[in-house]
């Protein structure tokens, strides 16, 4: 009889090692691995709590052990601890002994027992190879497991421990490949951002070659047909044209192209000229209001820039409404933002904590979801039936330029709020200079040379001229320009120098003249920026830049400041 009851637990004992050795390494999820080891383990051995720990460098990837964390335990038990320290009397003693049993009553029971609440029963340990330990709690028994019990077992927690280093490695090559495919999607999202920028940039030059056209061909009739009525119709050709100069700049802007001429601007004196314009665009249902501080300080930037982002965030503010009546308030102040604070803004990570000037444009309008609010700055996406998609796009990439930052709260049905912040300006604003009337009146003599593969823009570049009394020559192509400039080098007195040409670029053009006359006075044009415009350029820099489009006044001033100099 003894015999058979001794045969019966080992048959009993091989099946529970057999039911064991089945449920590791059945998953290479690790949580789903450790139940359905322990799922098994407890059914089999009568045990109250089982509990796996791992070392925190196979989990985090840090370079040091300074803990152990419990990675899985049974529902039923809850632990209130959920990390060993390194230097805990069990981490110790696992490492002396990869398997061991204690019980209560016995010394050192209550030192290595990690679990809060336990006072009874006893606990065995194995070692998990060097990835961390296996716990296992009876509460009603007395005595400690004996070695017998724990050798049995040590061969089917060998495999468990082979299981858990594949889940681990699995979740360590699982994570690398998500981290990969996340890089990937934002290099894809940066390289689509690239060539939409592009994109806009390109079409955006292109559009000002022929604005540069029509704003000029206008300016110069409206001159000649003074005090005529077409005179009003050709000034309504100016202004369509002129607003469509303002959608060539948000291309720019959003481009990162549009010309930045930095210095300090009066941001309440801007939001107040651009309510005056802004009344005709916004809707006459809108209650627009303005608080700006009057000790608001100048802020450092672009003030044609400046006016697009006020205007833009006038008219979807005014748009929010959705033709109903409503409020629209525009703020201005001073504001101390913290670090903390800046992880609210859209580029606000980019930034330090500072004092700010912000505007604020808060509308009681329709409001925003959460959805619609992750798109807002995404070029060509819009809300509005018949919009472009470009206003805040663009409004990004101007505060980008500048050093500020957007915020923006809205809910459903509550109206929206944006706020802006742009760096003070440590410089004293300027003062205040009277508008100068346009003309074109002959105040020059001499000889220009204009280089321009659009036939539009050199016709008008070269009537301006004409009228202020040059004489002048004309060029299609970099290389026709160079063949010109060697020719009559010594009668030119100033050369409009596009940049972008076929068979010679603009650079490659100005270098040759260059050689020809070390002191050739070349204004580069461009729809470009400035800054961008001369960064193609190495030692030998152009005298000025003209930035297209441009009107008569802009010509008359270049010429006029430029030749001054070169007189000195």
């Amino acid at each position: 009889m003894t015999e058979r009851r001794k045969v019966a637990g080992i048959l009993q004992d091989l099946s529970v090692l057999y039911e064991l050795s089945l449920s590791a390494g059945q998953s290479i999820d690790l949580d789903e691995n450790c139940a359905a080891f322990l799922r098994t383990l407890m059914a089999r051995k009568s045990l109250d709590f089982t509990s796996v720990w791992i070392r925190e460098r196979f989990i985090t990837g840090a370079d040091s052990d300074t803990e152990l964390i419990q990675v899985y335990a049974n529902p039923s038990f809850r632990a209130p601890m959920l990390t060993i320290s390194e230097d805990h009397p069990l981490v110790k003693r696992a490492e002396e002994q990869s398997l061991f049993s204690l019980a209560h009553g016995q010394p050192g029971f209550e030192e290595l027992v990690t679990e809060l609440g336990i006072d009874r029963g006893s606990f065995a340990v194995f070692r998990l190879g060097e990835i961390g330990i296996l716990k296992l709690y009876s509460i009603a028994r007395r005595d400690p497991f004996a070695p017998v019990e724990l050798s049995k077992l040590r061969s089917v927690v060998d495999k468990f421990t082979v299981s858990l280093e594949g889940c681990l490695d699995h979740a360590r090559v699982r994570v690398a490949e998500l981290r990969r495919r996340e890089l990937e999607q934002q290099m894809l999202h940066a390289q689509k951002l690239e060539s939409l920028g592009l994109l806009a940039g390109g079409v955006a030059h292109d559009f000002n070659n022929l604005l540069t056209a029509i704003i000029g061909s206008a300016e110069l009739a409206r001159l000649e047909l003074h005090g005529h009525a077409a005179a009003d119709l050709l000034e309504n050709v100016i202004t369509a044209a002129s607003r469509a100069a303002e959608l060539s700049a948000q291309l720019l802007a959003y481009s990162g192209g549009a010309p930045l001429m930095s210095g300090p601007v009066n941001l309440n004196e801007v939001i107040e000229e651009m309510l005056r314009l802004t009344t005709v665009s916004v809707s006459k249902l809108a209650r627009v209001t303005s608080r700006l501080d009057p000790e608001l300080p100048p802020v450092e930037g672009d003030v044609g820039q400046l006016r697009q982002v006020v205007m833009n965030l006038l008219t979807n503010a005014s748009e929010a409404l959705d033709g109903k009546a409503g409020d629209v308030v525009v703020r201005t102040g001073v504001a101390d933002v913290s670090r903390a604070e800046l992880g609210e803004y859209h580029l606000g990570e980019d930034r330090t904590a500072d004092r700010y000037v912000f505007v604020d444009v808060e509308d009681t309008g329709c409001g925003m979801d959460s959805a619609t609010q992750q798109r807002i700055f995404d070029p060509f996406f819009t809300t509005k039936f018949t919009g472009r998609g470009l206003g805040l796009a663009a409004l990004l990439g101007i505060v980008r330029g500048h050093g500020g930052a957007i915020r923006v709260r809205s809910l459903v049905g509550n109206g929206s709020q944006v706020r802006v912040l742009l760096p003070r300006s440590m410089r004293t604003l300027p003062p205040t200079e009277p508008l100068a009337r346009p003309s074109v009146d002959r105040t020059e003599e001499g000889v220009a040379l204009v280089v321009d593969d659009e036939s539009a823009v050199r016709t008008v570049l070269t009537q301006i001229l004409r009228q202020m009394g040059f004489q002048v020559l004309s060029a299609a192509d970099g290389r026709d320009a160079v063949r010109v400039f060697e020719e009559h080098s010594d009668e030119i007195d100033i050369v409009f120098l596009d940049l972008t040409m076929p068979e010679l670029s603009g650079e490659e053009a100005f270098e040759r003249m260059l050689d020809v006359d070390p002191d050739a006075c070349v204004v580069v044009c461009s729809g470009y920026s400035e800054a961008k415009a001369h960064a193609r350029f190495t030692e030998r820099k152009p005298c000025a830049f003209l930035e297209k489009p441009f009107r008569i006044m802009d010509v008359t001033r270049l010429v006029s400041d430029t030749l001054a100099r070169r007189r000195r």
